[in-house]
């Protein structure tokens, strides 16, 4: 199982802290109905460690956390 840790955008109906099976980014974007442009307003951590935008295809593995954050820019 892979804990997704959601920002509040996401939170509504699911909680915060959600679990599911998933083998990739690319499986929790699916499940969480972000694809598409939607998915360019978050980034992505899996155990700590950020992962550029545009790289969904990351293996995750039983017990890693994904951590869902809003997209910002400064300016």
């Amino acid at each position: 199982m892979i804990t997704v840790h959601l920002p509040e955008p996401l939170r509504e109906g699911r909680g915060d802290v959600m679990t599911m099976n998933a083998v990739s980014l690319d499986d929790i974007i699916a499940r969480l109905d972000l694809a598409g442009d939607r998915d360019e307003l978050f980034n992505f951590a899996v155990n700590g460690e950020l992962i550029l935008h545009g790289e969904k295809n990351v293996t995750l593995k039983n017990g890693d956390e994904v951590e869902i954050v809003v997209a910002f820019a400064g300016g």
